[in-house]
């Protein structure tokens, strides 16, 4: 694998769990109720993901810089990920025994969506975790939520 690119998406990256919501859910949030649902869109999200693969999607040559634990979500992330380019993956890092970022999206028709986020291994990336052979010989270094970010 080549690791040279353009550039460098770096931060924080996630797997979007986003259930369907049926047209007449209307008091979906009553406790103890049980509302049918439709099928769930699974995809990764987060600056890493939304902006490096569209850069990549555009033609840029790009590498992600992100963290994500060696569980079920991390390896869902990975996969994904490694579909649209293997390199694309090369500077992700996988840390034995922590929780991997996710967000379940709540979108019921006719409400702003609402999130329940687990911020995971993303706690724990920062500036060392930073290739900076990578960055050197990139163009560009964009990295995303650092206010979401460790210091």
């Amino acid at each position: 694998m080549n690791s040279h690119a353009d550039a460098i998406v770096a931060g924080h990256i996630c797997l979007d769990i986003i259930p369907e919501f049926p047209s007449h859910a209307k008091n979906w949030y009553v406790p103890g109720s049980l509302l049918k649902m439709g099928p769930a869109v699974v995809a990764t999200g987060g600056a890493v993901s939304n902006t490096g693969i569209a850069l990549h999607r555009l033609g840029v040559r790009t590498r992600l810089m992100g963290k994500v634990g060696d569980d079920l979500i991390g390896n869902s992330i990975l996969d994904f990920v490694r579909r649209q380019d293997a390199e694309l993956a090369e500077g992700m890092i996988v840390t034995a025994g922590e929780q991997s970022s996710y967000t379940v999206v709540i979108s019921p028709p006719g409400i702003d969506r609402m999130f329940l986020h687990c911020t995971g291994a993303n706690d724990t990336f920062g500036a060392g975790d930073v290739d900076e052979k990578r960055v050197a010989g990139a163009r560009l270094f964009h990295f995303g939520y650092p206010t979401l970010m460790r210091a």
